[in-house]
């Protein structure tokens, strides 16, 4: 049986907890990627780059300039409200994509995308429960993702 959730009530910024927006680094051009130890490199999928704010049961979609994105996709903001954490940001990007995993900017921009097509990739956890993460070094220094039966 799938457990409904009630539907998020209109865009909401204000937190329990103050979570503030964290402007997200921008890429540059270069002719070819850094390489070394010292480097990560994330996949550029052809979505809106999204900052996702979690404190308690409320969530907040932002866009790499901090604007209010929840109203445009409140079905995604609804499922956020589920993951196990009091507080969370989390830097991700919103992907429009068909059934064979292609992403589809236009339909995304559009807003033509079906809750079914929208995907979530989550690359970098800036804040979880009271945990600054944005001084975490080194992927070994960060928090472990593990499975809970």
């Amino acid at each position: 049986m799938v457990k409904r959730i009630a539907p998020l009530p209109g865009p909401r910024l204000s937190f329990g907890m103050s979570l503030r927006f964290i402007p997200p680094a921008s890429p540059r051009r270069r002719d070819r990627p850094p390489v070394g130890d010292r480097w990560i490199h994330e996949v550029k999928f052809d979505g809106y780059r999204i900052q996702v704010h979690k404190s308690d049961r409320d969530v907040a979609l932002l866009s790499r300039k901090g604007h209010c994105f929840t109203w445009r996709f409140p079905d995604i903001a609804v499922l956020l409200r589920t993951l196990p954490a009091k507080a969370a940001i989390i830097d991700a990007e919103l992907v429009a994509c068909s059934a064979a995993g292609v992403p589809d900017f236009r339909k995304l921009h559009a807003s033509q995308a079906t809750s079914d097509e929208l995907c979530l990739w989550a690359f970098d956890l800036l804040h979880l429960n009271g945990k600054d993460l944005l001084d975490v070094r080194s992927l070994s220094a960060a928090p472990s993702c593990r499975r809970s039966a």
